[in-house]
């Protein structure tokens, strides 16, 4: 008999598999444990597995965006070359494009843009050229990390650490906001949820400006 939340608990495992390899071992372990542990309590609440899908987000926000930065740096430059060594000519130049037109070469095969933007030759091309490039731009990149460029991703890190701090910071203003109007209060409890699911990358992951500007706009209607 399936678990009467296991779309949430599947939801939960799709959330940690986006865990780069430089986040600590033992604890992304302690999280597949948890998993596990609500995956085997048919009783399990709705809102503990929620609560702690929030939980990881916060933990694991700052090593995503610190590494998707590193590899900006390090790894994106090298990964497109190999794969633009592997094209034709005519999948080279629709490359090309894609990333002049800010398409993203870590995420080419996914999303709309990819499917809408190459023929399906290409499509095909790309996919097997990023494949093929991915593991070992990423492997090299982790060992950056571990040793010359450590100072660097540190760095990264800890910037990030200090935007969740702010951003969270900002959400609890907004979540006291609610207290102050019953009209408002469950509304801005849903966008509080939104924006704290965001760090698990459920929701789009906010940003300072988008809390602030939420918190204006119930300023602005409640004194209205």
């Amino acid at each position: 008999m399936p678990h009467p939340h296991q779309a949430s608990i599947d939801l939960m495992k799709a959330v940690i598999h986006k865990l780069p390899g430089v986040f600590p071992f033992a604890r992304h372990q302690e999280m597949e444990a948890a998993i596990a542990g609500f995956e085997r309590d048919p009783n399990a609440k709705a809102e503990d597995i929620e609560a702690k899908l929030m939980e990881f987000g916060n933990e694991m926000w700052p090593y995503c965006e610190a590494y998707e930065a590193f590899y900006k740096i390090y790894g994106e430059a090298k990964e497109r070359a190999l794969m633009r060594e592997k094209l034709s000519a005519a999948a080279r130049q629709a490359l090309d494009k894609f990333v002049a037109e800010g398409g993203n070469i870590e995420s080419v095969r996914q999303g709309d843009k990819f499917e809408h933007f190459f023929n399906a030759d290409i499509r095909a091309e790309i996919v097997d050229a990023e494949m093929a490039a991915h593991d070992g731009v990423h492997e090299e990149m982790e060992k950056l990390i571990a040793a010359d460029k450590k100072g660097d991703f540190d760095a990264l890190l800890a910037d990030h650490r200090q935007k969740l701090a702010a951003i969270t910071a900002k959400i609890a203003e907004l979540e006291n906001l609610g207290s102050r109007s019953e009209k408002w209060q469950a509304e801005i409890q849903d966008k509080v949820k939104m924006f704290r699911q965001g760090f698990a990358y459920i929701e789009r992951a906010p940003t300072l400006a988008d809390v602030a500007g939420e918190i204006q706009y119930y300023i602005d209607i409640m004194e209205a």
